[in-house]
């Protein structure tokens, strides 16, 4: 009787987990699907010679380039740059420069600031980076990117 006792007991448990199992794999939430966040980011290349502005136009000059990169469609994107140059007592900036406004120039999944630069007035070696903030309009809202500054600083031969 014990024994019957008890498997009818351990049935009943099991029998109870499955319906739980069950039960728990039927419920509803009542929350609307998130939708994924933007997957975005403010890129800034190292400080280099521009071979464009050497090539092109003769001058010998330090740029560096910024992008923001988004998986979604950003308008009105600013993208506001600083070119750094390493000095004692403190670090010295060039700008702040601002990519196009024009309409059509600063929208898409991937906006360019590339025409921005330092001329060169001679070729002592000089350390140079580059430190960007963006704001975009992205999904019906403003984001904002804080200050990204370049992966290295470069050591590039261009003394202002």
């Amino acid at each position: 009787m014990k024994k019957l006792k008890s498997l009818i007991g351990l049935s009943f448990a099991f029998s109870l987990v499955i319906v739980a199992t069950a039960y728990a794999g039927t419920t509803k939430t009542t929350s609307e699907p998130k939708v994924p966040k933007p997957e975005c980011r403010l890129q800034v290349d190292n400080a280099h010679i521009s071979s464009t502005l050497v090539n092109r136009r003769n001058v010998k000059a330090v740029k560096v380039n910024v992008y923001s990169i988004c998986n979604r469609l950003q308008t009105q994107v600013k993208i506001t740059l600083r070119i750094y140059k390493t000095q004692d007592p403190a670090d010295r900036y060039y700008g702040p420069f601002v990519n196009s406004q024009l309409p059509g120039r600063n929208s898409g999944l991937t906006v360019k600031l590339q025409d921005k630069f330092v001329i060169c007035k001679n070729s002592i070696p000089t350390e140079w980076f580059g430190v960007a903030y963006a704001k975009a309009f992205i999904d019906g809202k403003w984001q904002y990117a804080g200050n990204t500054q370049s992966p290295k600083k470069e050591i590039i031969r261009c003394g202002t």
